[in-house]
């Protein structure tokens, strides 16, 4: 029964004697707060509906279907104008797309999701029709609930015109429970029948004469049923739903009503109790309700906070999509806390939102367009990683192993040089072009498996050379005879072939390291061993024809080298200087410092050798002048 009703029906009927006016005051249900669950409706919060696709919407509106007429019809409004605001936005885009296009001057533009538009009409039409049946059914309901009452009321008052026996009685309590049963009826007819049910319930127990101990047994089950009905109300302060604890307050107070009368004594005070504890409950769940809307105004301003942070995120515009994807985190962010916070106050819902949400898609926006310029960047660099792949795949047949390598090489250099390419020919893109490779490498290295071979059984006799310099260092050989082992050692080392390159520095230092030892143990002996072949050396020359003449210019020829070397030092002298403030100074200064020993060494022998020649010549002139004794 609605609220307008329940109150109308609150009203006692006057009765003559003090029997009748008792039951009356007790049949009746007497002013009851007003309650009122229509503003306790099932919300919809129309931010779920914010990044759905036109098909998520279409989804969404199909789920509609099963509840209740009322309920499908307001949130469908609010899924229908998000549906056709997203359907225009993405044909305009997609018409947009269309003008850009070369096409014929008779081509029509057809919208891809034009078909989605029945859709989204035949889930109205149904809603409406659900809409229009619900009624129908209520209507037609409360008609044959009226003649159902009605029926009732000549039985009953057929009931009232005979004596009273056990078996009245009983079928009494039945029309009072399927009287109870009987809930909607047309609002006109709702007092009529209410007056005429109650004046003949009233009459059966006043106007005939009853078993006195059944009548009171009938009372006192009221009464227990009522006490009952009034610690239900009580126990509703516990109720969490303010629109359940309404549903049932209401419920629980259209039961007391329906209720038969109680004992005398016992009317007044069970209505006050009943009242009390009804009173109870809507003046806590009113506080609640306040306490509400004081949050609603904390969390409007909590949402305040969100939109001031996304307008500052939204202020500086991301350069590259690490930033891009950071910025897009912090906005799913501020949208989850969003989510959390509960509703606002309605006269700022509707504003504090769409600022919010104006902010999130000029950045998605922002968002899309950077990314669809960076996409195309990308198609670019697939185009050259295709032609890269299209170049591999021509070498990788080669046998050209040396010249063809280096190639690959440059290709593949050039490969790490271009960016990204779409993610979705990444992978594909790149085991293209890493077979090729890997099938030209496979096959060059198949080729010089020979070579290999060779190579390490060369590494192992360059091994044990280095192993007899080691020996020859420590032992104590006579001077000569180590010298002529060093060389021999040397041109053995000169003829050895290639070893494995990835064993070439280990191999070379640890020679460089045991000769070294070999020249400094001997370098004494071997420096005069030098000079005595280079002078032996020089003798043969000026011994033989024009001797004098090719030792002269072979003196020369010296002269201008250290002359020349002299030059050189001082040349690296002075870059030295220029060079000093320079940020890599002090590896440049090593170097050059590390050449000029070099070349003072190179001057020292050069000066050895001349003064060797000038000795020889000097020898060869005195041996030339006659003797004057």
């Amino acid at each position: 029964m609605s609220e307008e009703n329940l109150t109308n029906a609150d009203q006692p009927t006057e009765k003559k004697t003090s029997e009748v006016t008792s039951i009356a005051k007790d049949t009746d249900v007497q002013k009851a707060p007003t309650i009122s669950v229509d503003a306790i409706s099932e919300t919809f919060d129309p931010s779920i509906l914010q990044d759905k696709s036109l098909y998520e919407l279409l989804e969404i509106a199909k789920e509609l279907l099963v509840k209740t007429p009322k309920m499908a019809s307001d949130q469908f409004s609010l899924i229908r104008r998000k549906f056709y605001e997203k359907y225009n936005t993405e044909k305009d885009q997609e018409y947009d797309a269309f003008k850009k296009q070369e096409n014929d001057a008779d081509t029509e533009f057809t919208f891809s999701k034009q078909h989605l538009i029945e859709q989204i009409r035949g889930i109205e039409e149904q809603i409406k029709q659900a809409l229009k049946e619900e009624k129908d059914r209520i209507e037609l309901e409360k008609k044959k609930n009226l003649e159902l009452k009605k029926k009732l009321l000549v039985r009953l008052e057929e009931i009232v015109s005979q004596d009273e026996t056990l078996e009245t009685i009983n079928e009494v309590k039945e029309i009072q429970k399927e009287w109870k049963a009987i809930r909607i009826l047309p609002k006109e007819s709702v007092n009529e029948l209410w007056d005429k049910y109650n004046l003949l319930q009233n009459k059966f127990y006043d106007n005939h004469s009853i078993n006195i101990e059944l009548k009171e047994l009938d009372r006192q089950k009221n009464l227990a049923y009522k006490i009952e009905l009034t610690k239900k109300v009580e126990g509703l302060m516990d109720e969490k739903s303010i629109k359940r604890c309404f549903i049932m307050l209401n419920k629980y107070h259209e039961e007391y009503k329906n209720t038969g009368p109680v004992p005398k004594e016992s009317n007044e005070p069970i209505w006050q109790a009943f009242k009390k504890a009804s009173d109870a409950v809507h003046e806590a769940k009113q506080k609640i309700i306040e306490e509400l809307e004081n949050n609603k105004i904390e969390n409007l301003k909590k949402k305040e906070i969100l939109l001031e942070k996304a307008i500052l995120i939204n202020a500086v515009l991301a350069r590259s999509p690490k930033e891009w994807s950071e910025k897009s985190k912090q906005f799913d962010d501020l949208f989850t806390e969003w989510k959390k916070i509960g509703p606002v106050p309605k006269s700022n819902k509707d504003a504090v939102w769409i600022n919010f949400n104006g902010n999130r898609n000029d950045f998605f926006s922002q968002k899309k367009i950077f990314f669809n310029e960076l996409n195309e960047q990308r198609n670019e660099n697939l185009k050259a990683k295709e032609t890269l792949c299209q170049q591999v795949e021509k070498l990788k047949s080669s046998t050209d192993w040396g010249s063809t390598a280096k190639k690959m090489i440059q290709i593949q250099a050039e490969w790490k040089k271009i960016g990204p390419v779409p993610d979705k020919y990444n992978q594909k893109i790149w085991k293209k072009f890493r077979a090729a490779c890997d099938f030209f490498f496979d096959a060059k290295n198949k080729a010089n498996a020979g070579k290999q071979e060779l190579e390490g059984e060369n590494l192992k006799k360059k091994e044990e050379l280095i192993a007899q310099l080691q020996e020859l260092a420590s032992s104590e050989t006579e001077n000569k005879t180590a010298f002529q082992s060093l060389k021999k050692i040397n041109a053995t080392w000169r003829a050895i072939g290639f070893i494995p390159h990835k064993h070439l520095n280990r191999v070379n230092e640890a020679y460089d390291t045991a000769s070294n030892a070999v020249y400094k143990k001997y370098s004494q002996q071997i420096e005069e061993q030098k000079a005595t072949n280079l002078k032996e050396h020089y003798s043969e020359i000026i011994n033989s024809s024009q001797g004098s003449q090719a030792l002269e210019k072979e003196e020369r020829n010296i002269q201008r080298k250290i002359t020349s070397l002299n030059e050189e030092i001082s040349s690296i002298e002075t870059n030295m200087s220029f060079f000093a403030a320079s940020k890599t100074a002090d590896k440049m200064l090593k170097e050059f410092e590390q050449k000029i020993n070099k070349t003072k060494k190179h001057i020292d022998r050069l000066k050895k050798e001349l003064s060797t020649i000038k000795q020889v010549l000097r020898n060869n002139s005195k041996a030339s002048q006659p003797d004057e004794s």
